[in-house]
């Protein structure tokens, strides 16, 4: 756990939200003593939840195809 004050928040937070994003939780101090614990935000999740895909699913994944089947007729 990385430790920051809140004057480094206030004055370096982009060296600090580097942290965030690499995933360190970032405990804050004030006056030396710990005030708060920043944490980043989860990562998100694929379609299924297994793991990341590198084909992301297209926007229209849900929509109804237009399609003409001969197994219908």
């Amino acid at each position: 756990m990385k430790t920051a004050t809140v004057r480094d928040l206030r004055n370096e937070f982009n060296r600090i939200s580097k942290w965030l994003a690499a995933g360190e939780v970032v405990q804050v101090l004030k006056r030396g003593k710990p005030f708060a614990r920043v944490i980043p935000e989860p990562k998100s999740k694929t379609f299924l939840g297994a793991c990341p895909s590198p084909h992301p699913l297209p926007p229209d994944i849900d929509e109804p195809v237009n399609a003409e089947w001969d197994a219908g007729q």
